[in-house]
């Protein structure tokens, strides 16, 4: 096992389809899709193959993949951990995976003096998946467990996001993803201490876990990993324009 591992990563947990290319601590390249309806069934292999070109690299040099296991879109979930086990499967290579909250925390963990940070990505109506994560050691650790809650603003605040009841007025809490607009109008004059920046997780930020992860062999079961979805798929009414659905037959 080298120390300096080849690695692609993908993450596809959001309406955001990334990836990203690490060579050790180097970041070789990433490349990010993003539009106002899940492309990564058309989108996340041509960006990989380009990805691998442009660094003149064969798949066949990889040497481990990562992946984002969830929570996230049902839709995009399935096509990333698919096209990750796909490739770990071909080529052989370990397969690593990691919450996709952790990895959108990552986002800013050394870009402010974070004391907590809280990602929120939407999970529809008024409803986030949340986590907290707090700074140790030069690492992020979870403050809490992986959840969805509804964002009733009746609700106590330290209901919602208990590492709020550690942070006191002094400490600086940045509140990142997808849902943070959502999570500032519902909540965010009850949360004046907190920064509210949105963004999608990218796979970039899997690189530090992933060095780590690899270096201590934390790999996934190809035959048995599957996402971590939190909620059932739901599906929508089916489409039925000239209502035949609803003739008697």
């Amino acid at each position: 096992m080298t120390s300096q591992p080849l690695i692609l990563a993908i993450e596809t947990s959001t309406l955001s389809c990334s990836v990203a290319l690490f060579r050790g601590e180097a970041l070789l390249g990433e490349a990010q899709a993003s539009e106002s309806k899940y492309v990564h069934g058309k989108r996340l292999l041509p960006m990989i193959d380009k990805l691998l070109k442009s660094n003149r690299i064969s798949s066949v040099e990889l040497e481990a993949i990562a992946v984002s296991s969830g929570p996230g879109s049902y839709t995009g979930l399935r096509i990333g951990v698919s096209t990750a086990k796909g490739i770990a499967h071909a080529h052989g290579l370990p397969l690593m995976a990691f919450d996709s909250l952790q990895v959108q925390a990552h986002a800013v963990n050394h870009e402010g003096d974070w004391d907590v940070i809280i990602p929120v990505m939407d999970a529809r109506r008024d409803e986030v998946y949340t986590a907290s994560f707090i700074s140790e050691k030069n690492t992020l650790a979870f403050a809490d467990a992986t959840r969805s809650v509804i964002l009733e603003p009746q609700q106590e605040l330290t209901d919602l996001f208990p590492a709020l009841s550690q942070s006191g007025d002094s400490r600086r809490v940045c509140v990142i993803g997808d849902a943070a607009e959502k999570t500032q109008r519902l909540l965010g004059d009850r949360m004046p201490e907190c920064s509210f920046v949105a963004d999608f997780p990218h796979a970039k930020h899997m690189h530090q876990l992933a060095l780590s992860a690899f270096s201590m062999s934390e790999f996934e079961d190809l035959a048995y990993f599957e996402p971590r979805y939190l909620k059932e798929f739901q599906a929508g009414a089916p489409r039925d324009p000239l209502g035949l659905r609803k003739q008697k037959i």
